[in-house]
């Protein structure tokens, strides 16, 4: 029987999909300079790489917009400006504060740890949930960096470092391709393979981030279901009776101002909602934005019934 083109691409991107993970050992040499100089992990890299192009939007139907015109308020109310999306797939909506913000690119700052975190997982770059890197021994600011980190730590903490050093691994030429291949933000890797995140060219608005982290949850990225499996499990920030809050903070500047994120899930009764919230200060108010972030988000998640008003608050 003849097999189309087609078939046999979409055949094989299944098939390279579902494919585990597979081992990668890395060599490290120390310097005394910079304590561990990596370098680049000796492995053959996992098939599903190979895959081409950008992922491709899931034919479904346009979700249906509810503009909440009062939800700003809540941004006024801290002394901000801000974003938020919640998008419902059950119910095919997606409500929005802020209708011009919503589609405006800003740096993603640590929001890109999920997507880093996938890249490095399938380039086997990191070999497992149970990947760990040596503290560098530089004293940086936040003091839980200073120290050994592996993989779940280094997400709990958001260790700037340990990231660094991962997206150093990987390469700019790959991490171009993944990046395209997620069509994530605006694409764009430019200022530094350590930076581009932080300070660089990247830009993502609140709506593409949702609709990232719902093409993930339905697996329609070029991943494995175990690197997935791993995100899912390290990004847990809250559990109760009947939810699970899962997600990443981001905090960066852009042109003198402060940029802040948390965006990602909630499930309830088998069902998940992905979320983006996005609060923009003027000037530097990184102590200020960092607590209203999951502050915020709550109130948004209360506010359409996606958490009940007695759900406890964590920083």
């Amino acid at each position: 029987m003849h097999t189309s083109p087609v078939r046999r691409y979409l055949l094989t991107a299944t098939v390279l999909a579902l494919a585990p993970l597979t081992g990668c050992a890395s060599q490290s040499v120390a310097t005394p300079d910079r304590g561990l100089e990596a370098n680049p992990p000796v492995c053959v890299e996992r098939r599903q790489a190979e895959v081409q192009g950008p992922v491709a939007e899931a034919s479904q139907a346009k979700p249906r917009v509810i503009v909440d015109t009062h939800g700003r308020d809540l941004f006024a109310a801290e002394g901000v400006d801000g974003a938020f999306v919640l998008l419902d797939p059950a119910s095919n909506t997606r409500r929005e504060v802020n209708a011009a913000e919503v589609e405006t690119g800003h740096i993603p700052a640590s929001t890109f740890k999920i997507p880093n975190t996938l890249i490095g997982l399938n380039t086997g770059v990191i070999d497992g949930v149970g990947f760990a890197l040596p503290w560098d021994g530089v004293e940086r600011q936040v003091k839980a960096w200073n120290r050994d980190h592996d993989l779940a730590s280094a997400m709990k903490y958001s260790v700037v470092w340990f990231y660094q050093e991962v997206a150093r691994r990987i390469g700019e030429e790959r991490m171009q391709q993944w990046v395209e291949r997620f069509a994530y933000g605006n694409r764009d890797i430019g200022g530094g393979i350590d930076q581009f995140w932080l300070d660089g060219n990247l830009r993502i608005s609140p709506r593409e981030q949702v609709g990232f982290l719902l093409r993930l949850h339905r697996g329609e990225l070029p991943v494995s279901m175990e690197s997935r499996a791993i995100v899912d499990d390290i990004t847990v920030l809250d559990r109760g009776s009947d939810y699970v809050l899962r997600g990443k903070t981001g905090l960066g500047g852009e042109a003198g101002n402060t940029v802040g994120w948390l965006v990602g899930s909630v499930e309830r009764g088998g069902q998940r909602v992905f979320f983006a919230t996005l609060v923009l200060a003027e000037g530097e108010q990184f102590q200020k934005v960092m607590p209203m972030r999951m502050r915020l988000t709550k109130q948004f998640l209360h506010r359409y019934g996606v958490l009940a008003e007695d759900t406890a608050t964590v920083e």
